[in-house]
């Protein structure tokens, strides 16, 4: 009699209000296989140098597929590739590395290039000579990135190139004072505005750092073949390493592959030197010293899962794809109460926090999530045309910015208007505070750029509901900010955007009601 009491207490617990038993899966990995890894240069001899030997040969060590493809012209400066794009001039040698063979097509234009492979990844950089002096970036550099964005989404990258051997005779190593390390500091404090001025740049490759680390090394400043060239052997991979490492996020010392004409003993060193400069990218770091002890790549892994909460018995179900909140500096997944027995699943994200990932990380991560709730969602009794997407503060900041921004679920195969509707509880609309933090912006500084939802407002083709608690109550300034993206967004043609202020609600209470409302609106 005790065992079928119980039996009957656990049946009684496992079926919900509705007559609904749920079921929860914890912690699956969201991120899938890698696609082709598609990378262009827009460079010069120092992109050469970097990535058109060696770097296929790491990737496809690690088993992961590329397409590299690099756009030179020897010496060419940021100006000279903004009227090249102005001028729509066919002045390029273009190298392109598929399958491990190269073919080189001469006369072509940058517009050819970008149009010829959905590119994953685009670098840009400054010819070595002026590669430190910031005034030689702009407005070329905008305008160059302005102009890729009208072909492809990509990442953009930004490489970093090195100092010149000490005894070099550049012609322009005069203008740093013929010094190696007073050349390093200002290619470093370049690159530094340079992405701190242009918030698409995410990614820097840091192989100036690379070759400084590798020079503290036993084999000293024998780094280049010509006082500024890397060497085509050790050089060469050298950077190979670096843009292995900072791309994927895997160490370069786990790579055991290594070019025939390279010792054991250099090779190492190599290896090393990269991983040291991504780790700190923007000092020297003495080669004997110990390594992070996580990469991006491990910490990506560790935090890219999502549980699924579901019934088991009402298919084909509605879906919640929930953000949590934090800061986009902390917070974990959870399954919210309120969402709980209500007749839909709600699939609770983690995804990756500042600082040990800077922006986008956390966006990328939200679209990879909603994109693998699409995939996957009916091999649960999901119905895919049925998700919806929402969160709490910095989840609401996500879910407002894979709404508007619709570059960001489109790298994952998915419209952003293919979600049912889209409902942010206390987002942030301009650039989130954690991204200014990084960038060494006052908290109370509002910006309003391509990290800001405010940017990129567009004529939606899908719901939005916008949800915070009392304005007096919240944080500072969050429900104006809400209120004036409704403004803008029924200014440019959207029909009435509801938003819904909930009286006596804080930061953290808004979510009770609000929880009512998305529930409502769901139609459950």
């Amino acid at each position: 009699m005790k065992r079928f009491t119980l039996a009957l207490l656990l049946a009684v617990w496992a079926i919900g209000l509705n007559g609904q038993s749920y079921k929860t899966v914890k912690d699956i990995s969201y991120l899938h296989a890698p696609d082709t890894l598609k990378i262009l240069a827009i460079g010069n001899s120092f992109s050469e140098d970097a990535i058109e030997n060696n770097l296929w040969e790491l990737l496809d060590a690690a088993g992961i597929p590329a397409v590299i493809g690099n756009l030179y012209i020897g010496g060419c400066t940021l100006e000279r590739h903004y009227n090249n794009i102005k001028a729509d001039a066919p002045e390029y040698r273009y190298r392109k590395i598929v399958n491990g063979k190269t073919a080189e097509r001469y006369g072509v234009r940058i517009s050819e290039a970008l149009q010829e492979e959905k590119w994953a990844y685009v670098s840009l950089q400054q010819a070595s000579g002026v590669s430190g002096l910031y005034a030689t970036y702009d407005p070329y550099l905008t305008e160059l990135i302005k102009y890729v964005k009208g072909f492809c989404s990509p990442t953009f990258i930004f490489h970093q190139t090195w100092a010149y051997a000490k005894d070099s005779d550049h012609r322009e190593f005069p203008v740093y004072g013929n010094n190696q390390k007073r050349m390093y500091r200002f290619i470093m404090n370049a690159v530094q505005e340079a992405v701190k001025d242009h918030p698409e740049i995410t990614l820097v490759v840091p192989s100036g750092t690379a070759v400084q680390n590798a020079r503290t090394s036993s084999l000293g400043d024998t780094w280049n073949r010509d006082g500024f060239h890397l060497d085509f052997t050790h050089g060469r991979f050298l950077a190979a390493c670096t843009w292995y490492a900072a791309i994927t996020g895997l160490r370069a010392s786990d790579n055991p592959w290594k070019p025939e004409k390279v010792s054991e003993e250099t090779a190492a060193i190599c290896r090393k030197a990269a991983d040291l400069a991504v780790d700190e990218p923007f000092k020297v770091t003495d080669i004997t010293s110990a390594l992070k002890p996580e990469t991006a790549a491990q910490y990506r892994q560790e935090r890219c899962k999502l549980d699924i909460y579901y019934p088991k018995t009402r298919k084909p179900f509605k879906t919640l794809v929930w953000f949590h909140g934090g800061g986009l500096t902390g917070g974990e997944k959870y399954i919210p109460e309120q969402l709980m027995k209500k007749g839909i699943a709600v699939v609770a994200v983690n995804y990756r926090l500042s600082p040990r990932a800077k922006s986008p990380a956390a966006v990328q991560d939200a679209a990879t999530a909603v994109a693998w709730v699409f995939k996957h969602i009916a091999e649960y009794g999901g119905d895919p045309s049925k998700i919806y997407v929402s969160g709490h503060s910095a989840g609401g900041y996500q879910s407002l910015m894979l709404a508007l921004d619709k570059r960001w679920l489109a790298a994952e195969g998915i419209d952003a208007d293919a979600v049912a509707a889209y409902y942010p509880i206390s987002g942030q609309t301009a650039t989130h505070f954690s991204i200014r933090t990084e960038r060494g912006i006052s908290f109370t500084t509002p910006i309003v750029d391509c990290f800001a939802p405010l940017n990129n407002v567009r004529k939606l083709g899908t719901r939005l509901v916008l949800l915070t608690g009392e304005r007096s109550r919240e944080m500072m300034a969050r429900y104006e900010e809400n209120l004036y993206l409704k403004s803008v967004l029924e200014g440019i043609g959207n029909a009435e955007i509801p938003i819904y202020e909930f009286p006596g609600a804080d930061h953290g209470t808004v979510l009770s009601p609000a929880f009512e409302v998305i529930l409502k609106d769901m139609g459950m």
